[in-house]
């Protein structure tokens, strides 16, 4: 069955929201693991006992719970498991989430497995991480190549995690994720100072173009929900509008033809460009004249 996973979120930036709560780095609470730039992927391994499947099966699905079978090498070291539902990141190493979906890689690529959500009849989101860890290392402990179990540093100082971060970094890694030792895992969710992601961003200057209605029939954010932007490149992108109350101040400026935030320097952070020059993970930072 489909789990949603549980999330991590970035480290509070005092500079730009001066009134955030900071994160407190508390000895001896926190492992660290390299935040792997592939694909997320949960996956099932269960045998007829529990479900259709004649021999055993595994099943796999995106962060979104759309069917996303795993790779023939990889499938076949997974259904050596125990039935159990584990979490964890497909990726091309060496290269970044886009190389996941190259073909030309699908021998390559490696299934880093770093949370347990289940194993046998047993719920284990209410079990710690480190507990988790420890039974996710005595199931995948005969398993190699393509399985493996992503690695984990016990950190105490910032110091360590500079030094971690940085080792990353200078291997084009995209950052680290900061674990609480005694967290439970709680799927959909982003619980405050219990997974944190440390990551590598580019911030540059964009020219509005333009906007883009929201497509949403939940949360319909009106006319002006995308901003449209043109790098110095010439390359065209989209932001998510900064927020519900920018969307409305778009809105009322609209009145004024051309619109006068049209032309205007919009600086957006992006975790990366693509080969061909697009944004991966582009979001609203500030206007440049503020």
């Amino acid at each position: 069955m489909f789990i949603e996973p549980m999330y991590a979120l970035p480290i509070p930036n005092l500079q730009k929201k001066p009134k955030a709560k900071p994160f407190i780095l508390e000895p001896g609470l926190y492992s660290a693991e390299e935040k792997i730039d592939g694909i997320r992927i949960i996956t099932e391994i269960s045998d007829n006992s529990e479900t259709l499947f004649v021999n055993k099966g595994v099943t796999a699905w995106s962060r979104y719970g759309n069917l996303r079978p795993h790779p023939k090498h990889i499938e076949e070291q997974l259904a050596k498991l125990p039935n159990c539902i584990i979490d964890g990141e497909l990726c091309a190493p060496g290269k970044r989430s886009y190389g996941t979906m190259d073909l030309d890689n699908t021998e390559d690529l490696v299934y880093y497995v770093f949370d347990i959500i289940r194993l046998l009849n047993i719920d284990e989101t209410q079990n710690m991480w480190i507990t988790r860890q420890e039974h996710l290392q005595s199931i995948l402990s005969d398993l190699d190549g393509p399985v493996q179990l992503l690695p984990t540093t016990e950190v105490n100082t910032w110091n360590e995690i500079y030094a971690l971060r940085d080792t990353v970094w200078a291997r084009d890694g995209e950052g680290l994720i900061l674990k609480r030792i005694n967290s439970l895992y709680t799927p959909g969710k982003r619980p405050k100072n219990t997974w944190i992601k440390i990551k590598q961003l580019g911030c540059d200057p964009f020219t509005v173009i333009g906007f883009e209605a929201s497509r949403g029939l939940k949360n319909n954010r009106g006319p002006y929900a995308m901003t449209k932007v043109r790098d110095r490149e010439g390359i065209i992108t989209q932001v998510k509008t900064k927020n519900d109350a920018q969307c409305r101040l778009f809105e009322e400026r609209g009145k004024t033809i051309p619109h006068p935030d049209i032309g205007r320097i919009l600086m957006c952070e992006y975790q990366e460009r693509t080969p061909d020059g697009e944004y991966r993970h582009i979001r609203w930072d500030r206007w440049e004249d503020e």
